[in-house]
């Protein structure tokens, strides 16, 4: 739109007038002069032409750099950002997961309100292999920052296969097939110690499992049809600087849970959890990135329960044991205002005796990738990556980091 100029409104008025509102062919009356003290015409208001609104900033751009940016969409009331993300996780197959993303802004949090933002989630997901389900859940911090609600349900089948717990030669070459319809949902609160980066959480975890393997072989009873029941306490520190894509601070999590047929459970079994994420600036656009997870299961946890090595470019539940252990590191180069490059690699191993310390199986990945900052005002980038792992290569859609953790 371009704003209208007076000079120009005067003579289009002017050359209205002469060609359009005179008599045709009648003389034009001669000049009165003016007298030098008489005053100054005044415009007519009704002829002075109002200044045209000014455009409305898009909603997709930023104004500062020009390039495409979700922010102001994401900050209105009902804003979303809509997700279709190809699955590719090679335990699953080739797929697509899709859904809603809802981002509250905590504006009265300042800075720290933008970079961890309320979250609401609803979506679904579909593979090639038969893997769907139905999904929804909500993270939110309450009281001024000092209490954090996380709750979550969904109704989910997958097609899987078993390799083994442990190392298993024969299923390593002929995995079985089998398929788990988990019904359920989690809720946790978490409290923070004053005003420190430390907080104390308790959660109950309900859920309906049923498992089902192709064949008559069916290599775990017990584990057909269980209800997994039972709350965990988790202690963390948290000092990065953003939820979705962390350049400094620190996050340790551990967390204990119980499940037993006391809270309602069909099956007794413990399961232990530590993970530690860092991340430090090495200069103004070099990032580099850690993560460490450990995994201990205790008791009669079915087979699906039981841990397993964690790394892009290595299917889920592939190398599983009583225990399991997993490290990768990160390195971001931001060498755009908008775009950065990623190089990622790391090891596993999964064990199944915890006093022997003997390793059964262990797992190596490494691979590229690339992001774009998506939502600037959040901290969000998103991106693609690819892993190359023991068995195959794989395609990760990344939204935030890879290692996100609500």
């Amino acid at each position: 739109m371009t704003a209208t100029l007076h000079s120009a409104s005067d003579a289009l008025l002017a050359l209205v007038t002469l060609t359009v509102g005179a008599p045709a062919q009648t003389p034009e009356p001669a000049p009165v002069a003016t007298p030098p003290d008489a005053p100054a015409a005044v415009a007519d208001p009704a002829q002075t032409p109002e200044e045209k609104p000014k455009e409305e900033p898009s909603k997709w751009i930023d104004p500062v750099d020009g390039w495409f940016d979700v922010s102001r969409f994401l900050e209105e009331p009902h804003g979303f950002l809509p997700l279709a993300v190809p699955i590719t996780e090679p335990a699953l197959g080739y797929g697509l997961g899709g859904g809603l993303v809802f981002l509250h802004p905590r504006e009265e949090a300042g800075e720290e309100g933008w970079a961890r933002p309320n979250l609401t989630v609803v979506g679904g997901m579909w593979t090639e292999d038969g893997s769907e389900g139905l999904f929804a859940a909500n993270s939110s911090i309450w009281s001024s920052g000092s209490f954090h609600s996380l709750i979550g349900g969904g109704s989910i089948h997958l097609e899987l296969d078993l390799h083994g717990i442990g190392d298993n030669p024969a299923l390593a070459a002929s995995p079985l097939e089998y398929s788990l319809d988990i019904d359920g949902g989690v809720a946790e609160g978490r409290w923070r110690l004053g005003k420190s980066s430390y907080w104390v959480a308790s959660r109950f975890v309900y859920a309906q499992v049923k498992a089902d393997f192709e064949g008559a072989f069916d290599p775990f009873p017990g584990d057909d049809e269980v209800t997994i029941a039972g709350p965990a306490l988790s202690f963390r520190y948290d000092s990065l600087n953003n939820l979705f894509t962390p350049t400094r601070g620190a996050l340790s999590e551990t967390t204990v849970s119980m499940f037993d047929t006391a809270f309602g459970g069909s099956q007794d079994f413990q399961l232990v959890k530590q993970v530690l994420v860092g991340y430090t600036p090495l200069n103004e656009k070099l990032y580099l990135g850690a993560r460490l997870m450990a995994d201990f299961s205790f008791g009669d946890a079915p087979f699906y329960a039981r841990p397993y090595v964690q790394l892009r470019g290595v299917p889920a539940l592939r190398y599983q044991g009583e225990h399991a252990f997993s490290t990768e590191l990160e390195l971001r180069w931001q060498f755009h205002e908008r775009f950065s490059l990623v190089g990622f690699g790391g090891g596993g191993m999964a064990w199944t005796e915890f006093e022997d310390f003997e390793q059964d199986q262990d797992a190596y990945s490494g691979g590229v990738g690339v992001r774009y900052k998506l939502a600037s005002k959040f901290g969000l980038h998103a991106g693609i990556d690819v892993a190359q792992g023991p068995e195959d290569t794989a395609i990760y859609v990344q939204v935030g980091s890879a290692w996100l953790r609500p």
